[in-house]
């Protein structure tokens, strides 16, 4: 082979190499929401504690008409309080952006009438719902084949408080929600964890993210009667 050819073959073989830690850092994220509007079928909770409550609005972002309200999460004079808060259903999601319908207090956790609320269609912020998965494992990809990136410990699921108060919705498909959970730092359990790097990917510092199914649109207890 002529120097120059060995010369530019070698070249060719770096460089291949250098790009090699980019594409399998690209494939170690999580996949994103798909894009556009994409229908969904899940229950999630409404996480809003601002007084005023949480906008409802005519489509997914915050240039469309306000609709109505739902109210803030409510706590119990218990010790500690239990949080109560709206149940919805969601039906689509578009750009972080979800649409809900069938708002409900959960008379059960409130012990009082319903509170006035927007019980239409709208779209709300993912960033005001959270959910309650009976999953196993937080997948890279809506599809339970899917490699594992999150998982608790003996398979617990991500049911427990800690995940429903510290989660917010990013995206969904079907019936799988793309979650992404801030627990605090001294959270016991963040040591029950094992969190890939393809969890953290593309989050904030101490966040992480992962597509769950088996939602469980029941607060006061878990979908299996546990």
């Amino acid at each position: 082979m002529p120097l120059r050819d060995a010369y530019a073959a070698a070249g060719l073989i770096a460089a291949l190499l250098l790009a090699a830690p980019a594409v399998r850092a690209q494939s170690e994220s999580v996949a994103p929401a798909p894009a556009g509007q994409v229908a969904c079928s899940f229950g999630a909770f409404v996480s809003e504690t601002d007084p005023e409550g949480l906008n409802v609005r005519a489509g997914p972002g915050t240039n469309h008409k306000v609709l109505g309200t739902l109210p803030p999460v409510k706590l119990s004079g218990d010790d500690p309080p239990v949080r109560a808060m709206v149940e919805v259903e969601v039906s689509a999601g578009a750009n972080g952006w979800f649409r809900i319908a069938k708002a409900r207090d959960n008379e059960m956790l409130t012990d009082a009438a319903p509170r006035p609320m927007f019980k239409g269609s709208g779209w709300v912020s993912g960033r005001k719902l959270t959910v309650k998965s009976q999953a196993s494992a937080g997948r890279q990809r809506p599809d339970a084949k899917a490699p594992a990136i999150l998982s608790g410990q003996d398979g617990a699921s991500f049911d427990g408080d800690a995940f429903v108060q510290n989660g917010h919705v990013l995206g969904c498909s079907g019936k799988w929600v793309l979650v992404e959970y801030g627990l605090p730092a001294d959270s016991e359990v963040l040591t029950g964890l094992t969190i890939a790097p393809a969890a953290k990917a593309g989050a904030e510092a101490g966040r992480f993210r992962a597509w769950v199914d088996r939602i469980c649109a029941t607060q006061e207890t878990s979908c299996d009667g546990g």
